[in-house]
């Protein structure tokens, strides 16, 4: 363990396991390390859920599954389908689903987001929740050793603007909400006004920005984006 520490390797990597609210889940690389600062979003979309009476959720790039199990873990009324292209990350969120005891209440799905379509679904949701690849590209390399030489970079690196995945996000929300329905993202500190100028260019979409919430270092970090009815 002292040596994969000494070669820059994630603790939580080391140790195999880490804690994310009131849950310890396993880690293994390169699957995405959840941060505290994602522990808000969870907060805002489970005010949501518990607020609205909402019986089911959809998470693109569920990574370790953190998200999704919290949600499951807090409100046990709740349903969530999950997805990630890798498969790494499934199988991860498979297996800390089952640990938690919440795997018969998540369906995990090996999909590319292009993928999506009305059809696939056939249905609505009231809320989507993503905490997609934000970094700007240019950023990535000045990103600590630990993070580069271990952590899935697809899973970080958000195209020249940090804005490529999250751009396919909204254009998937705008057919998969319901009227009303919401989108919680977590996203770069520069991306508000971004998207905020975004939506109101693709008017087509029918989004707008819901609101913008700080995270535990009181930096713009999730942005809700609402369906207009």
């Amino acid at each position: 363990m002292c040596r994969m520490r000494l070669d820059s390797m994630p603790i939580q990597y080391v140790i195999r396991e880490w804690d994310f609210r009131n849950l310890t889940l396993e880690m293994r690389p390169p699957v995405f390390i959840p941060r505290p600062e994602t522990e808000k979003l969870v907060e805002l979309v489970l005010t949501e859920v518990n607020t609205n009476h909402i019986k089911e959720v959809l998470e693109l790039c569920c990574g370790s599954g953190a998200i999704s199990i919290a949600l499951l873990k807090e409100n046990p009324n709740l349903k969530t389908i999950a997805i990630d292209k890798s498969e790494e990350a499934c199988s991860l969120t498979r297996d800390n689903a089952k640990k938690h005891g919440v795997d018969n209440r998540i369906n995990v799905i090996q999909m590319d987001i292009n993928e999506i379509s009305s059809e696939y679904f056939n249905k609505k949701f009231d809320i989507i929740v993503s905490n997609p690849p934000y970094v700007p590209s240019e950023d990535i390399l000045h990103l600590q050793p630990e993070i580069l030489g271990y952590e899935d970079r697809d899973a970080l690196d958000g195209g020249s603007d940090g804005l490529v995945l999250i751009k396919l996000i909204l254009q998937k929300s705008s057919y998969l909400l319901r009227s009303g329905g919401k989108t919680f993202l977590e996203v770069d500190p520069s991306h508000p006004q971004l998207l905020a100028r975004l939506l109101e260019e693709n008017n087509r979409l029918r989004l707008s920005i819901g609101g913008v919430h700080k995270d535990i270092f009181e930096r713009d970090r999730f942005v809700i984006i609402k369906k207009m009815l």
